[in-house]
């Protein structure tokens, strides 16, 4: 039987030193560079998260004040069915409606890369945009459902809206809205 407090032959001659001046040390060094790191990593970190959660609230609004005015002042019905259909039920369309607003949009973008002189303006945009079509015309028919949307196809858009050259929604006035709303 093993004995818990059994000394070693080595720690008679030599006893174990104590780990508390390592301790104090390591603490003296570390906790300084830690909060130096700390310091010029985190404001940056924090502004750009906070700046992200600022200009993407910002894009919403705009996107409701934008759908507001098409299914109001400018509605369509042809053009605008999907989309105001959506609207109408609820309080924030641009976060509950997002999926028909992208295959509203687009919708508009297809039109505006059809003309040959936009197209050369916005040639990267225009040719993402022709693919995304494609790609979601595909997946509608996959789907074969009342509700033509095809969500994991149409998200893809937002990647072609995040290039240089992209080209701005229709404006409202182009739309049949009488007067863009504040």
């Amino acid at each position: 039987m093993l004995r818990s407090a059994m000394p070693m032959l080595a720690d008679l001659d030599d006893p174990p030193r104590s780990r508390l001046p390592g301790l104090l040390a390591g603490s003296l060094i570390g906790l300084p560079a830690v909060g130096l790191l700390a310091w010029l990593i985190l404001p940056p970190l924090m502004g750009s998260i906070l700046g992200g959660a600022e200009s993407f609230d910002q894009r919403l609004r705009r996107e409701d004040t934008y759908m507001q005015a098409i299914c109001t002042e400018g509605l369509d019905v042809e053009r605008d069915k999907e989309l105001c259909g959506c609207v109408w039920a609820v309080e924030y369309p641009s976060l509950d409606c997002r999926h028909r607003f992208l295959r509203w949009s687009l919708d508009r973008h297809v039109t505006s890369c059809g003309d040959e002189a936009t197209r050369k303006q916005a040639l990267s945009f225009c040719a993402c945009v022709d693919v995304i079509s494609e790609s979601v015309v595909k997946a509608e028919a996959a789907l074969a459902t009342d509700e033509s949307l095809a969500p994991a196809e149409i998200l893809k858009l937002e990647n072609c809206i995040a290039l240089d050259d992209a080209l701005e929604l229709p404006s409202l006035e182009s739309l049949g809205v009488a007067s863009a709303p504040e």
